[in-house]
């Protein structure tokens, strides 16, 4: 099983040093989130020189075709082919507050998307789909690029829709943090395997990423705070509206009407949202089934087998506070991080 790291919570200047100690360690891959932000993605590569670097994941509706396949293909030249190209639909209102317009079909969008992205990255000028239609001088397209294998593209979704869409047109999947081992077996893995039968596949070459919520624990930290930090994060995703299939499928119904009561009361006050409030509602068990804490052996020990024929890669997504945001946030997220590294880069 492949390791990486996914770099959510750090600060800039420290995200080309975490990569480079990462790869250093001997981890696989280098993860980053971004809202269209390809230019950050630079300092991962710059910093490093064989491990993979992927966006994880860039939303698609933020760009056109043409800008996601040309700056893929500039990284991938800029990488020497370890470029990821990772992408995502968001939720409706994401896209709705972020990218300013109401999306009629996100999912079919959304392939149509990425199959007009792969032709333009394999030097096709022109694509005509069900949403996208580019017409293009190759020539103009490809400069720069064209000695390299495009990138492959993965994909990432909640919903069955989406998943099975990854496997109909994506080289992998992305997997949300808040998946659990049911359900990648209940309903992960036969959604992808329906689209990898559409489209003529077999697992083979598909790679699942799995990202795992982690908070290990050493001497400078405690469970306390893990679990505490774990809660919040477990609340903050699970108050989307669009994930309540997946709460309903875990028997989580009630925490979901009470965290979206606390959400709501927010909303109409125009005060903050209470962390603690939203802490209370989530508990230990939870945060046990989704998430990994623990020491180094342990969390090593848990990640080998709750992902042991579920998932290809671990790109492991340190726990931060999503309702605290002081200067030392950063940090913390970034000393979890190290400790991650070193927890793998010390093994036999």
């Amino acid at each position: 099983m492949r390791i990486g790291v996914q770099l959510i919570g750090p600060r800039l200047s420290e995200l080309g040093p975490l990569a480079r100690r990462a790869e250093q360690a001997g981890l696989d891959i280098a993860g980053l989130p971004g809202g269209g932000d390809y230019p950050r993605l630079t300092r991962l590569i710059d910093a490093t020189e064989r491990i993979r670097v992927a966006s994880a994941i860039v939303p698609l509706f933020h760009a056109t075709p043409y800008l996601h396949a040309l700056s893929a293909m500039e990284l991938q030249s800029l990488s020497a082919g370890r470029f990821v190209l990772g992408v995502g639909s968001q939720t409706k209102g994401q896209v709705r507050t972020q990218a300013g317009f109401d999306p009629p079909s996100p999912a079919r969008m959304s392939r149509d998307m990425m199959r007009a992205i792969r032709a333009l990255m394999a030097g096709e000028n022109r694509y005509d789909g069900d949403f996208y239609r580019v017409d293009i001088p190759a020539i103009r397209f490809r400069a720069g690029g064209a000695d390299l294998a495009p990138p492959p593209i993965y994909f990432s979704g909640v919903n069955p829709l989406n998943l099975r869409i990854a496997g109909e047109v994506a080289d992998g999947l992305i997997a949300h943090p808040i998946f659990t081992a049911a359900y990648y077996r209940e309903t992960v893995w036969p959604r992808i395997e329906e689209g990898l039968r559409r489209s003529g596949r077999g697992r083979d070459g598909f790679e699942m990423c799995a990202m795992p919520m982690f908070w290990l624990v050493d001497e400078t930290t405690s469970l306390e705070e893990a679990y505490s930090r774990g809660k919040r994060n477990l609340a903050m995703y699970f108050s989307t509206r669009a994930y309540s299939g997946f709460m309903q499928q875990h028997g989580w119904e009630p925490e979901r009407e009470a965290i979206r009561a606390v959400w709501a009361d927010a909303m109409e006050s125009g005060t903050p949202i209470d962390p603690l409030a939203m802490e209370r509602i989530v508990s230990e068990e939870m945060v046990d089934e989704v998430c990994l804490v623990g020491t180094a052996s342990e969390i090593r020990q848990k990640a080998a087998e709750r992902y042991e024929g579920i998932a290809d890669t671990l790109l492991f997504y340190s726990f931060h506070d999503p309702y605290v945001h002081d200067e030392e946030e950063p940090q913390r997220a970034e000393r979890n991080l190290d400790r991650l590294i070193e927890a793998y880069g010390a093994r036999p």
